[in-house]
């Protein structure tokens, strides 16, 4: 989809301390061996917070460098992937309390990691269809990969999960950012990659913690229809025709991108060279050497990018930045950006 005038006014991240694979834990040496194979040197790790707690205090920072009041935000989206601090609990609305206030309708977004990427998207066309009255969405992230639930190390293969909150403020008004395009695509062949065969549970934790999806990927595999070159294909064919879909409608090709951001997954996981064949990709530009000091944040490593960018002043004015996203499933998600300003902020989570 082309956007004409819908911007980014502000954003921030709430990102855990790094740990590195050398820190003291229970599981320290496969933590080692999980860093030498995603070449992820380290991860963000909280404490004690919620995910909710977590995403207000990137909520109210981002509020807070855009100068939008309660009254301003016509919606709200919260995007997770996780636990978000108990069951039966609905966190849009904590959220939505604790830092905005008002009553902007507030939906929870589940799209898995590609959750922020459709979020944008559902934003700006809510902004775009809604010419009068509060002129900006708050859209957020939020996700933590503790034990008992899951092993942020041994969970999931070829992938170190961070803990980490984000918040973008989208708004009809000029900001930092304009968004050009966004693309959003879905392809479900291989949605058993993360369900596995097993039987299905009568409730949560059923079948144990933490949650084993290297089992269910192997299970999958072991069924005999795909073979992991044959897979990393079908994701790469659809990674690409997002991007392009997204390029196109924002009039421009990939040796125009300045950045851009991608999940923040183990190489094993990344067909690099397609990357670079097809858009001129390279390590510098997408951010990879960030991302490894991170790790998977969920669903907000693009925005946690874009503010990084945003903060550290690795983009000026004119440069284009292109956000994908991927969620298991698969759900795809591509957003363009042009920046407009060089906002003067820290990065401190004070």
């Amino acid at each position: 989809m082309q956007w004409n005038d819908i911007y980014v006014s502000a954003g921030a991240a709430w990102l855990g301390n790094a740990r590195t694979s050398s820190t003291p834990s229970p599981t320290a040496a496969t933590t080692r061996r999980s860093a030498r194979r995603t070449t992820t040197s380290r991860c963000a790790w909280w404490g004690e917070e919620s995910p909710a707690d977590m995403t207000v205090a990137a909520a109210k920072k981002a509020l807070a460098r855009s100068g939008t009041a309660a009254d301003d935000i016509a919606l709200f989206l919260h995007a997770t992937t996780s636990f978000q601090g108990l069951d039966h609990f609905t966190p849009v609305s904590y959220i939505l309390d604790r830092a905005v206030g008002g009553t902007a309708p507030a939906l929870e977004v589940k799209q898995a990691c590609n959750g922020g990427m459709a979020s944008i998207e559902v934003a700006a066309a809510y902004l775009s269809a809604m010419r009068s009255g509060p002129d900006s969405a708050l859209v957020t992230t939020g996700d933590k990969f503790n034990l008992p639930g899951y092993d942020r190390y041994r969970s999931d293969k070829g992938m170190l999960r961070g803990d980490g909150a984000t918040a973008l403020v989208l708004s009809r008004r000029p900001g930092v950012a304009r968004l050009l395009s966004t693309a959003l695509l879905d392809d479900p062949t291989h949605e058993g990659v993360y369900r596995g065969q097993g039987e299905w549970a009568s409730g949560s934790g059923e079948h144990g913690w933490p949650v084993n999806l290297r089992a269910r990927t192997k299970q999958y595999l072991e069924r005999g229809q795909t073979t992991v070159p044959e897979l990393v294909q079908s994701i790469t064919v659809r990674e690409q025709e997002t991007i392009h879909r997204a390029l196109a409608d924002a009039g421009i090709t990939g040796d125009e991108v300045a950045r851009f951001v991608f999940p923040n997954a183990g190489r094993t996981l990344v067909d690099w060279d397609s990357r670079a064949q097809a858009f001129g990709v390279t390590e510098e530009k997408a951010l990879w050497h960030w991302g490894r000091q991170v790790g998977h944040i969920g669903a907000g490593d693009q925005a946690a990018g874009l503010v990084h960018l945003l903060e550290t002043g690795a983009v000026s004015p004119g440069d284009k930045v292109l956000l994908f996203g991927i969620g298991g499933g698969f759900h795809f998600g591509c957003a363009v950006l042009e920046i407009l300003e060089q906002p003067e902020w820290d990065s401190s989570t004070d």
